[in-house]
């Protein structure tokens, strides 16, 4: 049997039914993502301090369609997922693309495709000089992406990758690289078709921005091959202190205020709909870049038009509350793989299967212990073919030089829908610095309401250039000779889309987010250096919506050090 699957199931029974039997918590955590499980361990570690932790969504670890690796892309549109719809997007022709994010304990990591990277150095920086905390430079902030993670290597793998270990520490979110009979055979052909083209392997995760990520990492949980994330990273941590409880199915509906002082929340059990209301000396919202500006409008903090508008009495006007919303959005093409390349298409034949999955419950190998994808190559456009592209690349051009503009990877799933009995594959590049920023409103003052997202696609100028630069050059690519041995045929846009009008129809219909949206509670703007909202008292926001500007890869690594920076602000401010 996979060793370790369930040893700590009996920690979970610190997730109760109903709150501690206290008048007033220390701190009240709403949304247990992997900011708010950070945050209650780190903040409980006072025995003294009672910690609660709300989660609208459900118990994860028991469920195998969250700790099996391969299964991570039956998550988006699921329980397990709030999904999102954007409002229509004028660079997309009114195209609506979803956007799903974390519904249950663990928040994103847990349903997330698990890539683990840190990107940029320079982001990081600008993050200190937007938000005047010079704690968020690189070479302050890297002590916290350690604390929060340790890094497993497979001495049995058979591809080069420059790795450092000396950013890792040895506690929390287990990372991986993948081993030699982990990686799916397209993954050398991805990785060849872009060294062949100039591309050179680098460490993602040690400050540099630009180059080849080569066979993850993942935050994978080596001894088991299941997912590390934030409930079993953190939460069971906390397990056995009686100072802190965590609560789920539990939807947070307001922040109570006495002037514009903080004394707690309200919120809904899913199950029986009943309205609790908790008290709290300090509360810390970390429900991420959409449902936290949410929670304050709905609480009566953003800007006072608006709030107006919907009848909701302004406890405090704060204009940027919704507002620089930020993600990585990106454009799919498809094609139909060889047989020997197991797609998520092929796993859903229960035939085909069966061997995959008695494998992995066994030795905690085969095609189920990886996502099905690992490889990354991000890239920066030369200044002159910015020129070239006739429209204002001032943005672009300005950003720091360790900053890529672009990112190309691939899974083995169908993102787009596709015809019956193919085994396909997706390819897309993503813009990883947009210049275009979106905003998150109200419907309603009804808290059942989703809230209006305008993800702003390609809403610049040159983020579309850019966009549509990346992917003609994603389908150059992946129409070379090195990929023709994985590839049967191209399913979407299919080999006969050549010309730049086509291409640029066919990018409008197949964009897409990454699912990293961040900087509508914005440091600086919405927030000041303790994290706290301005204009209030006890109130703080702690998640990716605090981030002031997209780091250049995936979010979750950066959402794990910021939290972990913050809680050191928490732990000196409120013991």
């Amino acid at each position: 049997m996979k060793v370790g699957l369930f040893i700590s199931l009996a920690a979970l029974s610190f997730i109760g039914a109903t709150a501690i039997d206290a008048e007033v918590y220390d701190a009240v955590i709403v949304g247990g993502g992997p900011a708010g499980f950070v945050l209650a361990s780190r903040l409980s570690e006072n025995p003294s301090f009672r910690v609660l932790l709300i989660e609208n969504g459900p118990e994860t670890y028991t469920n195998e369609n969250i700790t099996t690796p391969r299964y991570a892309r039956r998550l988006q549109g699921s329980q397990f997922s709030w999904n999102f719809t954007s409002t229509p997007q004028a660079a997309l022709n009114g195209l609506t693309p979803p956007l799903y994010q974390g519904n249950g304990l663990g928040g994103g990591t847990a349903i997330n495709i698990m890539a683990y990277c840190r990107g940029a150095s320079s982001v990081f920086d600008e993050w200190a000089d937007l938000s005047g905390i010079d704690g968020l430079r690189w070479e302050t902030l890297v002590k916290y992406f350690k604390r929060s993670a340790n890094l497993f290597i497979p001495s049995d793998r058979d591809y080069e990758q420059k790795i450092d270990t000396e950013n890792f520490g040895n506690d929390h979110v287990n990372i991986s690289y993948e081993s030699t009979g982990q990686r799916v055979p397209i993954d050398s052909s991805f990785v060849d078709t872009w060294v062949s083209n100039g591309a050179r392997d680098v460490d993602l995760t040690s400050g540099e921005g630009i180059g080849m990520m080569i066979g993850g990492p993942h935050s994978i949980n080596p001894t088991n091959a299941t997912r590390s994330y934030a409930l079993p990273a953190y939460g069971f941590q906390i397990a056995a202190r009686p100072n802190v409880q965590v609560l789920h199915d539990r939807r947070v509906v307001k922040v109570n205020f006495e002037g514009t002082r903080t004394i707690g929340i309200d919120y809904v059990n899913l199950t029986d709909n009943t309205t609790y209301t908790i008290k709290s000396k300090e509360t810390i919202i970390s429900a991420g870049a959409v449902n936290s500006p949410r929670l304050l409008l709905l609480s009566g903090v953003g800007p006072r038009s608006h709030l107006e508008e919907l009848g909701i009495p302004v406890v405090v006007d704060s204009p940027e509350v919704g507002w620089n919303f930020f993600d990585h959005h990106y454009v799919v093409m498809m094609f139909n793989a060889t047989p020997d390349i197991i797609s998520d298409q092929q796993l859903e034949n229960p035939t085909l299967l069966a061997p995959f999955l008695a494998e992995y419950r066994e030795n905690a190998t085969g095609p189920l212990s990886t996502p099905g994808g690992a490889s990354f190559f991000t890239e920066r456009l030369s200044d002159e073919l910015l020129d070239n592209f006739g429209v204002n690349v001032t943005f672009p051009k300005g950003l720091p030089k360790d900053r890529p503009h672009l990112l190309y990877q691939y899974g083995s799933a169908a993102i787009l829908p596709t015809p019956e009995n193919t085994n396909t594959i997706s390819v897309f590049s993503a813009l990883v610095q947009p210049e275009a920023s979106g905003s998150v409103r109200l419907q309603s003052s009804d808290w059942r309401d989703d809230p209006l997202l305008d993800t702003s696609y390609f809403g610049s100028e040159s983020d579309m250039a850019i966009a549509l630069y990346g992917y003609k050059h994603l389908l150059s690519m992946m129409r070379s000779d090195t990929m023709r041995s994985v590839i049967v045929n191209e399913i979407y846009p299919g080999s006969n889309v050549t010309s730049d009008a086509d291409i640029k129809a066919a990018l409008m219909k197949a964009a897409r987010s990454f699912r990293h949206p961040a900087g509508t509670c914005s440091l600086g703007k919405v927030l000041d250096r303790s994290f706290k909202v301005k204009g209030t008292q006890n109130l703080r926001v702690v998640d990716s919506s605090a981030i002031p500007r997209l780091p250049t890869c995936h979010l979750q690594a950066p959402v794990y050090a910021l939290a972990e920076f913050a809680a050191t602000i928490l732990q000196e401010e409120l013991y």
